[in-house]
């Protein structure tokens, strides 16, 4: 009877739930060894490596092409289309000139009129000093006149005593003047005047002296602020190019 007791006592033990400490002991997932985590967190700061190197590598060569092309769009697009063909009279020998009529040699362009009470004139002195700067090597001054309404031939012969007999002025019909100023696009305008029909006025217009190439085309522009040492150097430079 006392062992059919402890038989029956020993069972109900076994077949009692067991502890939740037991449980959660077994439940709880073992820490992975440094032999588990090496090999795997190397390998990905390699890989992770190698992917940034590679990234970087690409960023410089992208940035190069692109530098590269910008490069070749200023040279490319970088100079403004001026120029056109003009027919204008040259007023020392009163003969129709047109811009072919200079093709073969360059040519330094500026648009006033003979009436400007002290742009124009620096302006032309400045040409002066560029023409004595470069010698042999200086380009053909062409004046031309945005005033057709004053600057008659004789009015421009007589203006132009008062520099380099090199400089040739040239005049035509206010469609041919303006068409001439138009290829290059000069700004000009007719200040206010009381009388319509008045010759007491002044014109604002662009202050920019062109430098044509020998196949007429249009090489460079110098404004205002350019000395005649600089203008001289650069067209030194267009022609040793």
């Amino acid at each position: 009877m006392l062992h059919t007791t402890t038989r029956l006592t020993r069972r109900a033990i076994a077949a009692a739930p067991r502890p939740n400490n037991t449980r959660r002991a077994f439940a709880a997932s073992p820490k992975p060894t440094n032999a588990m985590r090496g090999p795997i967190g190397w390998g990905a700061l390699a890989v992770t490596g190698a992917a940034g190197c590679g990234l970087a590598y690409y960023y410089e060569v992208e940035k190069t092409r692109r530098q590269e092309q910008a490069a070749k769009k200023q040279t490319t697009y970088g100079k403004p289309s001026l120029g056109g063909p003009w027919t204008l009279v040259d007023a020392k020998t009163n003969k129709p000139v047109t811009d072919a009529s200079f093709h073969g040699s360059y040519v330094l362009l500026y648009f006033g009129f003979s009436r400007c009470p002290d742009i124009c004139p620096s302006e032309l002195l400045k040409v002066q000093k560029v023409l004595r700067l470069l010698g042999d090597e200086a380009p053909t001054p062409l004046f031309v006149s945005l005033d057709p309404r004053r600057d008659s031939l004789r009015q421009l012969r007589a203006y132009g005593k008062d520099f380099d007999e090199r400089v040739r002025f040239l005049v035509g019909t206010p469609a041919q003047c303006k068409a001439a100023a138009k290829a290059y696009r000069v700004y000009s305008s007719i200040g206010a005047v009381d009388d319509e029909d008045s010759d007491d006025y002044l014109i604002d217009h662009s202050i920019v002296l062109y430098l044509v190439g020998p196949d007429g085309k249009f090489l460079d522009f110098f404004t205002q602020a350019t000395p005649a040492d600089a203008i001289a150097a650069k067209i030194r430079e267009h022609r040793a190019s």
